[in-house]
């Protein structure tokens, strides 16, 4: 499969698009080798950056969306593509078109204002459900909040207890976007620097920044102020990691500013497509407004809050987006599942325990000896009266045949799953489906869930497989040395 983004950006506009993608690209780089990116007209800066970032440019005439949406079905994209669209002029006209001729269509969202076409819909704003949107492609799926955010690896800090030094909000990141098209940077800077008691300054543009000239003299006066331009992204990361206050557009800069160390941020939205970000910001306690700056920085109380902050972006910002992206978009290569999963019941005991005993079943165990049934009946009625187990057995849609079952045990915020296939369904592609429908069944049902483990014999190939193809990341276990930990990251 190939991986097709389409984004624009430029001075005007900004590249805010053009960088969330390069994030995205760069997670998915292992499992879509070959990426295009589409994008109208770009500058050689701007196209030197995408190729260095290993991908292929297609450069897209200026036309209208509906004639460029429209040649793109016909001439470019092909049924096993997943693309992704970035941007707010795609919209459900265009998405429409497009759809039709690709695998999976993915849109990074930033208004939830108008109907989307898209299968798999990410909004870096936290707080939001599908009843915000109107998806219209069925099955359609919304991930939101940081856990689904893309960043750049430079950003994608773990972070460990007490490994942060204590951030010191006397000296200040300031960043209005690379491009900052409102021209914010200096009126912030010398607002800043007429506090009393901040040391140091540190102002940011990006290579699409118009006005360096006049922006470079005026900081010729300022002692306090070091001006900085297109750093690369550790260069920006160390940087945030030495300000313990950042002054910030309410867009990836904020969350690459959390993610890389974080401290006491102030918001300034600079654009009204910033609302959802700045209002999940500050409502999760992760940011402050701009508006409060000079109250805040010139406080006793400043060094406290700073330290309150980052605690609590580190509790959001854990680092794993990544890994939750990576098992996303492999589960978007799946097809539906042709099954419904419903609870089982005690009228299901005797399927259960026929299956459990079916020879393949029974080889691959962890434990190979036949189950008795009094053993089983006892199991069965305890695991249907825990509050902390679920038990889902899968019927073919078609027939109405139990086709397998998957178990959860539920202990504080791991759970650990076991499956199987009845035999008459094994080998038509239905594992994966089964792990993913039950995962998701899973998390909806114990929301506190953070991963979900799966133990498999390292001899079950089959079983390996269809975890690897679900999107499990093979972990390491301190298991026997012939048995596989995979593991599911969920949000809790």
């Amino acid at each position: 499969m190939r991986l097709l983004l389409r984004a624009d950006g430029n001075a005007c506009i900004g590249l805010g698009h053009v960088m969330r993608l390069l994030a995205l690209a760069e997670i998915l780089r292992a499992d879509f080798p070959e990426q295009l990116f589409l994008i109208r007209e770009p500058d050689a800066a701007l196209t030197q950056q995408l190729t260095a970032a290993g991908l292929l440019v297609q450069a897209l005439p200026a036309r209208p969306l509906p004639e460029e949406a429209a040649d793109l079905a016909a001439r470019l994209l092909r049924p096993d593509d997943v693309l992704v669209l970035d941007g707010y002029d795609f919209r459900y006209d265009y998405q429409n078109t497009v759809r039709g001729a690709v695998h999976r269509l993915v849109y990074l969202d930033d208004l939830h204002a108008y109907p989307l076409a898209a299968d798999l819909v990410l909004n870096p704003a936290g707080g939001l459900t599908t009843a915000d949107y109107e998806l219209r492609q069925p099955g359609a799926r919304l991930l939101n909040g940081p856990a689904y955010a893309p960043l750049r690896a430079a950003f994608q800090h773990e972070p460990a207890e007490n490994d942060a030094a204590e951030p010191d909000p006397a000296v200040v990141f300031v960043c209005l976007g690379g491009a900052d098209p409102t021209h914010q940077t200096r009126r912030v800077a010398a607002g800043l620097l007429a506090l009393p008691g901040l040391r140091r300054v540190h102002a940011v543009v990006g290579g699409a920044y118009q006005g360096w000239e006049a922006l470079h003299a005026w900081a010729t006066d300022q002692p306090n102020l070091t001006l900085h331009r297109h750093l690369a992204a550790p260069e920006l990361a160390a940087l945030m990691r030495e300000c313990g206050a950042a002054v910030c557009s309410a867009s990836t800069v904020s969350y690459e500013y959390c993610a890389a160390g974080g401290g006491l941020l102030l918001l300034l939205p600079t654009a009204d497509n910033q609302h959802d970000l700045d209002h999940y910001l500050r409502g999760a306690g992760l940011a402050r407004p701009f508006t409060a700056a000079a109250n805040i920085l010139t406080s006793s109380e400043a060094g406290r809050l700073a330290s309150q902050l980052q605690k609590a972006q580190h509790r959001v910002f854990d680092g794993q987006a990544p890994v939750r992206l990576r098992q996303e978009f492999q589960a978007l290569r799946r097809p539906p599942p042709p099954f419904a999963l419903r609870p089982a019941t005690p009228a299901d005991s005797a399927q259960l325990l026929a299956w459990a005993n079916e020879p393949a079943v029974r080889r691959f165990s962890f434990n190979p000896e036949p189950v008795a049934e009094a053993d089983h009946e006892r199991w069965f009625a305890a695991r249907l009266a825990d509050d902390h187990a679920l038990l889902l057995l899968a019927q073919d849609a078609a027939t109405g045949r139990p086709a397998g079952l998957i178990r959860f045990t539920v202990e504080a915020e791991t759970a650990t799953l076991s499956y199987l296939l009845d035999a008459d369904f094994r080998g038509r592609g239905l594992a994966p489906l089964l792990l993913l429908a039950g995962t998701r069944r899973l998390l909806a049902q114990f929301p506190r869930v953070r991963r979900v483990l799966g133990h498999v014999q390292a001899a079950n190939a089959a079983s390996v497989h269809a975890f690897e193809r679900a999107g499990f990341q093979q972990k390491g276990t301190i298991n026997p040395a012939d048995s596989l930990t995979f593991v599911w990251l969920g949000t809790g």
